[in-house]
């Protein structure tokens, strides 16, 4: 059947959601349409607010409201309470967010944007790599400088073959940094986002 072209133009975007199908996005659109004024607009300023009101954090890539004051940085990179020696390093926003959860790691991030594959080398030029070893060398210049540095990433090919090339990339800046990664709790092939608040914080203590 044809489908009207806004409707049709609805499905082909939102079917780029992770796990939203065309099928899925279709029943979105005629949900959405059935809907109340009211609740069609609180829709509209979510995503118009989602799109204009958010920034990302020049230092740990981390995605964060605009701030009145100017401000580049994220809350967390701000809070001088916390850790500044220590910088874990993650996949992805929701694995920050999940390791944040527990409530444990008083330390700085850094959000990669993804993982590195074998089948796809031009993955690696589109994750925080450089950005990362920039901040690393960066902060080894001033007193504060860093001591350890947790590679918080998937136990999967892809995660295991990101950690080992960040791991070999630090080690050659020669600057005396601890490297761990996360210890036992995270099962092989397990993702950190959906890994319990009590499996992450195993996994923290026993990094080496």
């Amino acid at each position: 059947m044809d489908l009207p072209k806004p409707i049709k133009d609805f499905v082909q975007v939102f079917s780029q959601l992770p796990g939203i199908g065309p099928r899925q996005a279709t029943r979105l659109a005629f949900w959405l349409l059935h809907q109340k004024r009211e609740t069609q607009h609180a829709f509209y300023r979510a995503f118009t607010n989602l799109f204009t009101k958010t920034q990302i954090c020049p230092s740990c890539f981390f995605i964060s409201e605009k701030e009145s004051t100017g401000s580049k940085l994220c809350k967390i990179c701000r809070q001088k309470q916390r850790d500044q020696s220590l910088i874990c390093v993650v996949e992805k926003e929701t694995d920050l967010i999940s390791i944040e959860n527990t409530n444990k790691y008083r330390g700085l991030y850094h959000v990669l944007g993804g993982l590195m594959s074998e089948l796809n080398e031009n993955k690696k030029q589109k994750l925080n790599i450089n950005q990362l070893l920039t901040r690393i060398k960066k902060v080894s210049k001033t007193p504060q400088k860093i001591k350890e540095i947790i590679l918080a990433l998937n136990p999967t090919s892809e995660g295991n073959l990101t950690t080992y090339t960040l791991e070999k990339a630090i080690k050659e800046l020669n600057l005396d940094i601890k490297i761990t990664k996360l210890g036992r709790g995270l099962p092989q092939g397990g993702e950190v986002e959906f890994a319990d608040a009590e499996t992450l914080v195993n996994a923290l203590e026993g990094r080496k």
